[in-house]
Order: structure tokens, then C-alpha cells, then sequence
């Protein structure tokens, strides 16, 4: 007559972000199957094992997706939970710790849980992930892929040729009232990497659709900036010619008064301040040029002219425009100071 034991296995919350780590849930889920002996390797044990493993898989990933708020395609689901295979290899029995006696109620079991997917399913999962992190903000590696996140879990996992790989661990324990219990006392982390898998795989077309939301709701927000900066440099431009206009017109009228207070005099004066006059022409224009290589972000605000305010939309071709402007600045200011100074001589 066949025995019964218990499958206990403390599963991991699935987290759709697909940036935290496979952590185990406090709740213990159970699963019933039948046990042929005592032994950690034998054949109707493995298999009764793997068909409950399948069975924690199928409960695991129903509620994922009924939690999730993406829509899954469940065409692709019913493909992926008909062919996934569960396989239990290079089962070793484990032996007492050091200083321990063999127990004769319980074995302790360590094996290799190997998952084989239908074909497709790794690429579609890989594709999956690597859409939903584009726009994850809260996602730790944005250049990670799927591969990585199972090799960096605290439960490491291997991705590979369709398969994922990990560490299996059960134990067998002979009890007075239940038979022979078996248990899984740490987690099944093989288990919920299949699961994340599925769930980003049937979850692939929600993730493109939503990163294609995205990226028009960005183009359109960049149109309408693009838009206003067009605006506002065309508005800066205009602001700049106008004072431009100015400073030429002021800059013509100065040098026209400081040719007029040259003139007042005479021959010999003029030979006299002609050296210093060549002088003041040769500072002037050196001074200005130094001068007039300060950017305009070295101005405090409230010390910018009218048009500066508008800095922040300038391009280059305006910046070399402000210095040229800056230039005449200096001039003007440089050939009034002449003027005075001219007037004084005598």
C-alpha cells in the first residue's frame, strides 16, 4: 500500500519590477503526492516530486498575473505550462554534520532542479525584461539582463540553452501519525525564477505597448519644447538685434564727438597728443577684446541688460554675437571717457 508525505516549500513573492532579489515568503504552502520508499533517489519519488513541483508552479503563477496590473496573453501561457518540464538530477543523499549520527526518521536530500522551457519562451522572457526596464526608474542596473538578474540573486540560478538550473534541497522524514513528510525547510527559488520568467514573458506585449505609450507621450512632450525654444530664441534673437541697432547708431555718434573735439585743435597740439592718442587707440581695442570675452553667465542676473535675460536660449551664433556687442560696449564707454578727457587738455 502506498504511502503519502507532505511537499512543503516556502515559495518567493514574484516581483514584477524585476529588480529585487527572489526573497522567500513567510507563509508555507503545501502540496500532497505520493512517496514510493525510504530513499532520496528513488525514481517514483523524483517523479511525484517534479509533478508537485509543476503543481506549485502552475498555483505560483496564476497569481502573479491575477496581482499583476499588466495584461498577459494567456495563448502564450497555455503554451509555457504545457511545456515546461521538470527534471530533479545528480540526487545525493547528505550526510550527518560533523560529530552528528545518522538519523533514522529523517533524510536530508540535495539534487539539481533543471527546468526546461518550450522553444522561445527564454528569448521571449529575455526581450520582456530588457522592455520592462527601460522605463524603470526604480530598477538598480539598467543595462542588466535576464541572465544576470538570476546569476546575482541571493539564490543564484543559471539561464541557459532554454533551461533554468539551480540548487534543489528536500528532506524525507518518517513520522508516527502522517507516514513519510517531505519537506523543502529552505526555499524553492528554481521554482519562482520560472515563474518571474513566465510571468515576463505572457507580460511582453503589455511592456511594449506601454513603452510605446511612452516614448510618444515623450516625442510629443520634446515637440512642444522644441516648439517654445524655437519661440523664445527667435524672441532672444530679435531682443539682441534690436540692441545691437543701438549700441552701432551710439557707437557712430561717439566717434563722431571725438573727432569733432580732435579737431578743436591745434597743429601743434595735435603733434604733441598724436603718440598718446596712437596709444589710447591700441589700449582701448585691447582692453575691450579682454573685456568683451566674458561670458554672459558671469553677470549676475540683475546686472544682464534686457536682452542677456534671454541667455538660456541663445546659441553659439548668438554668444559670439553678445561678445561683438560687448565690444561696442566697451567702446562707447572707452571713447566718452576720451572725450572728457580731451575736453580737460590744455
Amino acid at each position: 500500500m502506498n504511502k503519502f508525505f507532505i511537499f512543503t516549500a516556502l515559495t518567493a513573492t514574484v516581483l514584477l519590477t524585476g529588480c529585487d532579489k527572489i526573497k522567500p515568503k513567510d507563509k508555507v504552502e503545501k502540496v500532497d503526492a505520493v512517496v514510493s520508499e525510504w530513499s532520496c533517489t528513488n525514481q517514483d519519488n523524483l517523479n511525484n516530486i517534479q509533478a508537485a513541483l509543476k503543481k506549485a508552479y502552475l498555483k505560483q503563477i496564476e497569481r502573479s498575473l491575477r496581482e499583476s496590473e499588466y495584461q498577459a496573453d494567456y495563448d502564450v501561457l497555455d503554451k509555457i505550462n504545457k511545456g515546461l518540464k521538470f527534471s530533479i538530477k545528480n540526487v545525493r543523499t547528505l550526510d550527518p554534520a560533523e560529530g552528528e549520527q545518522a538519523s533514522k526518521t529523517q533524510l536530508s536530500c540535495e539534487s539539481q532542479l533543471i527546468v526546461q522551457f518550450p522553444k522561445g519562451l527564454q528569448k521571449r522572457a529575455e526581450n520582456a525584461y530588457v522592455e520592462q526596464q527601460k522605463n524603470c526608474e526604480e530598477c538598480e542596473y539598467s543595462n542588466q539582463t535576464l541572465g544576470d538578474y538570476f546569476a546575482d540573486n541571493e539564490y543564484s540560478l543559471t539561464l541557459e540553452d532554454d533551461q533554468l538550473k539551480g540548487r534543489f534541497y528536500y528532506d524525507i522524514t518518517k513520522t508516527d501519525k502522517d507516514g513519510l513528510v517531505f519537506n523543502i525547510p529552505d526555499q524553492n527559488a528554481v521554482i519562482d525564477g520560472v515563474v518571474f520568467m513566465a510571468t515576463k514573458a505572457v507580460q511582453y506585449v503589455a511592456y511594449l505597448k506601454e513603452n510605446r505609450l511612452i516614448e510618444q507621450n515623450n516625442e510629443k512632450a520634446q515637440q512642444e519644447y522644441d516648439a517654445q525654444s524655437s519661440a523664445q530664441t527667435e524672441l532672444a534673437q530679435k531682443a539682441m538685434d534690436i540692441r545691437k541697432k543701438e549700441l552701432e547708431a551710439e557707437k557712430a555718434k561717439q566717434v563722431e564727438r571725438l573727432n569733432q573735439t580732435w579737431d578743436k585743435f591745434s597743429a601743434e597740439q595735435k603733434e604733441q597728443l598724436q603718440q598718446d592718442q596712437s596709444d589710447w587707440f591700441e589700449k582701448r581695442d585691447v582692453d575691450c577684446k579682454v573685456l568683451s570675452q566674458k561670458s554672459v553667465y558671469d553677470t549676475p542676473e540683475k546686472d544682464r541688460e534686457t536682452y542677456q535675460k534671454q541667455a538660456d536660449y541663445w546659441n553659439e551664433t548668438m554668444h559670439k554675437q553678445n561678445q561683438d556687442m560687448q565690444y561696442t560696449k566697451c567702446f562707447i564707454q572707452r571713447t566718452i571717457e576720451r572725450i572728457v578727457y580731451l575736453n580737460n587738455v590744455n
